[in-house]
């Protein structure tokens, strides 16, 4: 009877430490690899600020029921992803316009490990076709991701979202 009783004790305590044991990892593999990128702006602009959509042009030609597109009228290669419901901007995409600059030194047709010098290792890279790259940056505690495509480690697109 007292072995039967100290062998469910041993099989419970074995249990419980297998179940810390597990929180314990997800929690290191979930901080792990994340960079914060709440500071980062593209043209002085942060995700999550509130913009007047009557100084941007909208975008009719993509419709999305939750977020509207807008760009300025001297800047079209700038793209702002905008929540309609609170003109808080969710997404910022920069393409072709070399003279509009970011606060981690990632600019159109600049090198790309000037960006990494500033952000850090803690990316994931992918190759996709006709030689451009991937890099991806991940704020975990922000929900913010941070897509770098470069060709030959010149920077052709920068795009910042927030989820």
């Amino acid at each position: 009877m007292i072995i039967r009783n100290l062998s469910k004790v041993i099989v419970c305590a074995i249990f419980l430490i297998m179940g810390v044991g597990t929180l314990l990892f997800v929690n290191y593999t979930k901080s792990e690899h994340s960079t914060d990128l709440s500071y980062l702006s593209i043209d002085d602009m942060r995700l999550d600020s509130k913009i007047d959509k009557s100084k941007y042009i909208a975008n009719d030609d993509v419709f999305l029921k939750k977020y509207g597109l807008y760009s300025k009228k001297n800047q079209p290669n700038l793209v702002f992803k905008v929540n309609k419901s609170n003109n808080n901007l969710k997404a910022m995409t920069l393409t072709k316009n070399q003279d509009i600059k970011t606060n981690f030194n990632g600019e159109i047709e600049g090198n790309v490990q000037d960006a990494i010098q500033e952000l850090g290792e803690h990316y994931h890279e992918k190759h996709l076709r006709k030689s451009y790259r991937l890099i991806t940056y991940q704020d975990k505690k922000n929900d913010i991701k941070l897509s770098i495509v470069h060709k030959h480690d010149k920077i052709k697109k920068i795009e910042i979202y927030k989820k």
